[in-house]
């Protein structure tokens, strides 16, 4: 068993034996349990996986217990919701000063080896792409970094975005209220990507480039995005902005080296 598994198995111990989901432990107690329990590791990015682990449990959690008592919605007033809504915020509260932890969901199957970079993103965001290639430009003999500028004149523009998504080993979406509003990426991209992820070991990095209600989209928001939605790209001063798409590229190059 490698050091990964053996704290995710921790926290989901820690999920099923402690009283952090006990109704009768207050607030304190629970942030206090929480808080103790990562002094178990030493280094921040054990504590991220940790906590990482237990945030996809309770929000697995939570959705099972809408489905099965609110018909898959949630419940303002429902006292499991309001416990389990207090303690990820906890978690996410810890998580923003922690590394990001980035996911490959399932093992790889037997289709087509996955070995590119894929970008969805808005053309009304293409000054974002370009900042973040620059990031990327140092890497091209490791990385191969595609979007929709690939296409040369002449190509099946459709097909070629296919094609290189049916390879995508990285997707990575540049959320914006125009991503979120195109009808391309909504119905050609996302489904693509997010089945890849979901079944083929393809990895969905995401960045909030404007202010928009990403929180309102669960089909992408399961995915913790390299930033909160309260501190998108463009609110960054530019060292900030700098240290993210460095981030980006580390973690890029972490996916496809695994």
């Amino acid at each position: 068993m490698n050091e990964e598994k053996i704290i995710r198995q921790e926290a989901q111990e820690f999920l099923e034996n402690s009283n952090l989901l006990n109704p009768y432990t207050d607030s304190s107690e629970r942030l206090f349990l929480l808080k103790s329990k990562l002094n178990d590791f030493y280094t921040s990015e054990y504590k991220a996986m940790f906590l990482d682990e237990l945030e996809i449990s309770l929000k697995r959690d939570l959705q099972n217990h809408r489905d099965k008592s609110h018909g898959g919605q949630a419940q303002e007033d429902c006292e499991i919701e309001q416990l389990t809504e207090k303690i990820l915020f906890y978690i996410r509260q810890e998580l923003k000063i922690l590394p990001k932890i980035v996911h490959q969901k399932n093992e790889i199957n037997e289709n087509p080896k996955r070995e590119k970079v894929f970008v969805s993103y808005s053309h009304s965001d293409s000054s974002f792409l370009d900042d973040i290639k620059r990031h990327f430009k140092p890497f091209l003999e490791k990385i191969d970094f595609w979007d929709d500028n690939n296409i040369e004149p002449g190509q099946k523009w459709k097909e070629e975005i296919k094609q290189a998504m049916s390879k995508a080993k990285v997707a990575i979406l540049l959320v914006s209220t125009d991503f979120l509003g195109s009808d391309f990426i909504r119905n050609e991209e996302l489904p693509e990507l997010l089945s890849a992820a979901e079944n083929e070991g393809a990895v969905i990095l995401t960045v909030i480039l404007k202010p928009c209600l990403f929180e309102e989209f669960s089909e992408i928001n399961i995915y913790q995005a390299m930033n909160s939605p309260s501190s998108p790209v463009s609110k960054m001063d530019e060292n900030t902005k700098e240290e993210l798409y460095v981030n980006l590229v580390r973690q890029t190059l972490k996916v496809l080296s695994e």
